[in-house]
């Protein structure tokens, strides 16, 4: 259960999700590959007291996902390891679905300055996709700078899809999108809110426009383990189902459908991701 007024021990223990975002063309659509990429996590508002903040800091790790393929302020920070992998169903190959696989770890302190997330995903996770890539051929680098702010907030700015590797057809259709965000943590009761808002170009405007556009979402949280989510990321509008299994393990299984406005004639689509995330200090 959710408790307001934690202390600063317990503000120091946010840990954040990440996703590490890559975008393939298919069949003339841009089908999004996000490689959930979940960290331990230990929310701020989980505990208040010394004591019970010291306890939330080194037992409660599993923490529910607050959004699918947004990007999020909070971030990897140094002594935190994440590995993870997204499937999406979509008309881009035999299987008719594909996916990603990612690492990501964080370097510096957001509490004190600020922190470097640094996150690698591998596309095509079900075969070749159209751009004459298999698993592995392909891929790209995204990189989050982020600084935790007072009131259970944070800020970042970052890049996904840079360093791409992989064919000319998959570098072509894959640029490197730039974003700003902010997300904020409120206390509803005995439950929680998630709240993000951000701007980006390339990934989270509409296809083949100049410029930036809005992206957002918002989870409430009726357990620290259990979240319910909905988001619009600039193009599609998505909603999900997130899960902690285990309290005391940071494993995160998110489950849910994308493009409910079934926009550019595509189909609304099943997505998931597995995320397990290790914290080494």
């Amino acid at each position: 259960m959710f408790r307001g007024g934690a202390t600063n021990a317990s503000k120091r223990a946010v840990r954040a999700n990440h996703r590490g975002i890559t975008v393939m063309k298919v069949k003339n659509k841009t089908v999004l590959v996000t490689g959930a990429l979940m960290l331990a996590s230990t929310p701020a508002w989980a505990q208040s007291g010394s004591e019970a903040a010291s306890a939330a800091a080194s037992e409660l790790k599993g923490f529910a996902a607050p959004a699918l393929q947004a990007p999020v302020a909070f971030g990897a920070r140094w002594g935190t390891f994440g590995v993870g992998g997204y499937g999406q169903t979509c008309d881009c190959n035999d299987q008719d679905a594909d996916g990603s696989l990612g690492v990501a770890f964080g370097l510096g302190d957001p509490d004190k300055y600020a922190a470097l997330e640094v996150a690698v995903a591998s596309s095509s996770l079900f075969g070749d996709t159209g751009s004459g890539d298999s698993f592995g051929e392909s891929g790209s680098v995204g990189l989050k700078l982020h600084t935790n702010l007072p009131g259970f907030a944070s800020f970042a700015v970052g890049v996904n899809g840079t360093g791409r590797w992989g064919s000319d057809a998959f570098k072509n259709a894959n640029k490197s999108s730039v974003y700003a965000v902010a997300t904020k943590m409120l206390p509803v009761g005995q439950f929680a809110t998630i709240l993000n808002i951000g701007i980006g170009d390339e990934l989270y405007n509409e296809p083949n426009k100049s410029g930036a556009n809005v992206f957002g979402s918002a989870a409430f949280y009726f357990t620290q383990q259990i979240s319910v989510l909905a988001e619009y990321t600039g193009r599609f509008t998505n909603a999900a189902v997130s899960v902690a299994p285990f309290r005391s393990f940071p494993l995160t299984v998110t489950l849910g459908a994308t493009n409910l406005g079934e926009r550019y004639g595509g189909n609304v689509e099943f997505a998931g991701s597995v995320g397990v995330g290790f914290a080494f200090n």
